[in-house]
């Protein structure tokens, strides 16, 4: 049922309003921000594509049919779902690389299929290969039968590279009458303009902080204060306000805060020492782990300099971290200058970009601190 899906009311109307005049193209491309339910919109409209007990003239599922269930749990053959997989690592013998692999991948899709909200990590997975392509365009050379229509859903498309790009061009020249595919991207930009072009595109918006409040006090339980702190400081994000559940926010920004002064201070070893508490401190988890926790206070750190590019803009009633205000005038008051800080707000993306390729995590902070002091200073 699109009650599935948070918030995003303007996308659920062109959705429902194309399946009842029987308008869907043949290919979508749901763009915009992480965590704001593309993924979860492409299930949803797979489900009430292909339902057996439709709702609502034909525009929604009925969430209880064996092919909402087949959607839902990844086993319909009518629903194609691509992501990333795993490239070659060269320092493990290939046999026991590929079963690892294939337990990881399992327990994502299991856990994507339980939550379409949640983010697949996937070691190594940094691209969908050409190999994927032509398998789905062996795929779809294939009659289908028992489903009404074939949906297949490249989730974060634009891990595609060119090569790739260029083969799935194919597909979408020659689409077939009977399958609707879905791009789904947080990158839409890096995807080639021919493939751009020839996809609908449908906007995704930041999540508004009420939806993203009462989906975590529906769905995880939170109480209803713990709920509306952390959907301010998710920047529309479900996903990323998920992700700080069980965390303690409020050191991690203080964390942040001494990152961003020990950065600003001209002293390379207090700098270096702060970056060493910034990194996680547990010796054990994965790269994976650690990489995550890393994103989640860079997130928070965009989230302070934007704080302070509202403050220095006259545009106080955007604050998200109302209780950090006299920080964040102390900080104005030195370094108020916005075009600087939105020169540091593209540092931080830029690390954030870095740490996904997998890339040692101390380098890219340590890279980062001398960045931030270049343009703020």
């Amino acid at each position: 049922m699109w009650s599935n899906v948070i918030g995003e009311a303007r996308v659920k109307h062109i959705l429902t309003s194309a399946l009842e005049h029987g308008k869907l193209p043949s290919a979508y491309l749901f763009a915009g921000p992480e965590g704001t339910g593309k993924d979860a919109a492409a299930i949803e409209l797979a489900k009430a594509i292909n339902c057996l007990n439709p709702r609502n003239n034909g525009t929604e599922a009925c969430d209880e049919c064996a092919s909402c269930s087949a959607i839902s749990s990844f086993t319909s053959p009518a629903v194609t779902f691509v992501h990333a997989l795993p490239g070659k690592d060269n320092d493990r013998e290939e046999s026991e690389q590929k079963e690892e692999d294939l337990t990881v991948i399992r327990e994502q899709r299991a856990a994507k299929a339980a939550d379409p909200y949640f983010n697949l990590e996937i070691p190594r997975a940094t691209s969908i290969k050409i190999g994927q392509v032509r398998e789905l365009r062996l795929a779809l050379s294939r009659s289908l039968a028992g489903s009404k229509r074939r949906v297949v859903i490249i989730s974060e498309a634009d891990m595609m590279n060119a090569q790739s790009q260029n083969a799935f061009l194919k597909t979408l020249e020659e689409p077939h009458a009977d399958t609707l595919i879905i791009l789904t991207s947080s990158n839409a930009t890096r995807l080639l303009p021919t493939v751009h072009s020839r996809c609908q595109e449908i906007r995704f918006e930041p999540l508004l902080v009420d939806e993203i409040a009462q989906a975590l006090q529906e769905r995880e339980e939170l109480p209803e204060a713990q709920a509306a702190f952390l959907a301010r400081l998710a920047a529309g994000s479900y996903s990323r306000a998920r992700q700080m559940i069980g965390e303690n926010v409020q050191q991690m920004r203080d964390e942040i805060v001494n990152f961003l002064r020990m950065g600003l201070s001209r002293s390379r070893k207090n700098a270096t020492v702060e970056v060493d508490r910034f990194l996680p401190r547990s010796a054990g988890g994965s790269y994976l782990e650690k990489r995550q926790a890393v994103e989640q206070r860079l997130m928070l750190l965009t989230l302070w300099l934007r704080d302070a590019l509202a403050l220095a803009t006259k545009a106080e009633h955007e604050i998200i971290n109302l209780d950090q205000k006299e920080a964040l005038v102390r900080f104005v008051s030195r370094f108020g200058d916005p075009q600087r800080i939105i020169v540091a707000i593209g540092c931080i993306d830029r690390a954030m970009q870095l740490t996904r390729l997998q890339l040692q995590l101390r380098p890219v902070m340590l890279s980062l601190i001398v960045d931030l002091e270049a343009a703020l200073l």
